[in-house]
């Protein structure tokens, strides 16, 4: 509900802000409206909704079932039986009709419809489960797609300022030039990095640009929305700096909330029920009955007739079918056991490599904020000597060019561990 209403609000301040200020659309917003938006996500609650019907048909099958029938039938002629040379009697009139009602219920039959109930209610389970995992994979790529766009908004603006920097270089240098203390190359040169960061900036907003219009697609909105504005993700650079859980911890949380696992369990179950079922099939149908019957037109059947007992079936040979196919049903229940096996081996190793890269990760932005410090005073060294005159343009270009790269590893690094905490998350199923 909270969700739908933050869609719906959401909707009618884009029609309504046509000629008002830009919306302020957070990284929380963006995947509760994705979460809403998703034809993928609307077709899985389908089939869970169907699933969670064919669970509820198979318990009631569990319950007396009423039948009730009304047969009329029209003869060509009455039938008359004849004695000797008397009148005949009327043993069966020209129209008739029969009536029933009965009352049905399974006994041993009741085994096999509880294991079917089973696997309705474990392919229920499995639905909401791949559910989830649906709504995890888009949440991903939401918040995977709003990191990529301020990732390269960040790297515009680092080339933006290499650009000011070396516009000013280039203002200094040429009126430097006038006086015979640099050459025409040396002011060529800083040129030449000036055009290079702004070719920089070029491509990091065609790659924000990207990564906005596949967020908006993600939210079934068009590549053209203009009325909207992306609130920086904070929260979630913050959320960063606090360590992730241990392996062993991490592993236990994974098993436990995982919703891949869950759906694979499921799975496994519902295999497993309805070999069950089917191996319960070999047995004979006993069903409980009640009748009751109403006959009008024959004289030799009682107009009113009811009884109860007990009916029993049993397919006594079919060559085997029913056999062979509990068995291929035992194969089925076992080779799900075996995909849960594979499955938990392969979220294991994604978790383990997912905490290996955050660590890495970690480390790197933490080089990098050191390096950056030390870039950022090799500048301000080279500059003041410049202008002292006891530095070149090679050291100056040398100097802003680090400076700028360590700037650029620092926030790919930030960003990277952001994407990383992110995938890290959904293995651990931490998501709100």
């Amino acid at each position: 509900m909270r969700t739908s209403t933050w869609a719906l609000g959401l909707a009618l301040g884009l029609s309504a802000a046509a000629n008002a200020a830009p919306i302020q659309l957070t990284l929380e917003s963006a995947v509760a409206t994705a979460l809403e938006a998703s034809p993928v996500l609307k077709a899985a609650r389908q089939r869970q909704r169907a699933s969670a019907e064919l669970a509820t048909s198979a318990g009631r099958r569990l319950l007396p079932a009423l039948r009730l029938s009304d047969e009329h039938q029209h003869y060509d002629d009455a039938f008359t039986v004849g004695f000797g040379a008397g009148p005949g009697v009327v043993a069966r009139e020209e129209d008739t009709q029969v009536q029933t009602v009965s009352l049905q219920q399974p006994v041993l039959g009741l085994l096999r419809l509880r294991e079917e109930r089973g696997v309705q209610v474990e392919n229920a389970q499995a639905g909401r489960a791949r559910l989830a995992a649906t709504a995890d994979g888009l949440r991903q790529e939401v918040e995977t797609q709003y990191l990529r766009c301020f990732e390269a908004r960040a790297l515009d603006q680092i080339a933006s300022a290499a650009v000011e920097e070396l516009s000013e270089q280039v203002r200094v240098a040429r009126a430097r030039l006038e006086t015979g203390v640099v050459t025409r190359a040396d002011v060529l040169r800083l040129e030449v990095a000036v055009a290079n960061a702004r070719q920089q900036g070029l491509s990091a907003r065609s790659q924000a640009a990207a990564a906005r219009a596949a967020l908006l697609a993600l939210l079934g909105w068009s590549a053209a929305t203009t009325e909207v504005e992306l609130a920086e993700p904070t929260a979630l650079l913050e959320a960063t700096r606090q360590e992730p859980p241990a392996l062993a911890l991490a592993w236990e949380q994974a098993q436990r909330r995982r919703p891949e696992l869950a759906e694979q369990r499921h799975l496994a179950a519902g295999a497993r029920r309805q070999a069950h079922a089917l191996a319960l099939a070999l047995l004979p149908e006993v069903d409980l009955e009640a009748n009751y019957q109403r006959v009008h037109g024959q004289v030799f059947l009682p107009e009113h007739t009811r009884s109860v007992g007990l009916k029993a079936r049993w397919t006594a040979w079919e060559w085997g079918a029913s056999a062979h196919q509990w068995r291929a049903a035992a194969a089925q229940a076992a080779a799900s056991r075996w995909d849960l096996e594979a499955r938990q081996a392969q979220l294991a190793a994604e978790l383990t490599a997912s905490l290996a890269q955050d660590q890495a990760t970690r480390g790197a932005v933490l080089a990098a904020e050191t390096t950056i410090r030390s870039a950022e005073e090799a500048y301000r060294v080279t500059e003041a000597e410049i202008q002292a005159g006891t530095a070149n343009t090679t050291d100056l270009l040398e100097a802003q060019a680090a400076l700028t790269q360590a700037r650029l590893n620092l926030t790919r690094a930030q960003y990277e561990l952001a994407l990383v905490r992110v995938a890290l998350r959904r293995s651990l199923d931490e998501n709100p």
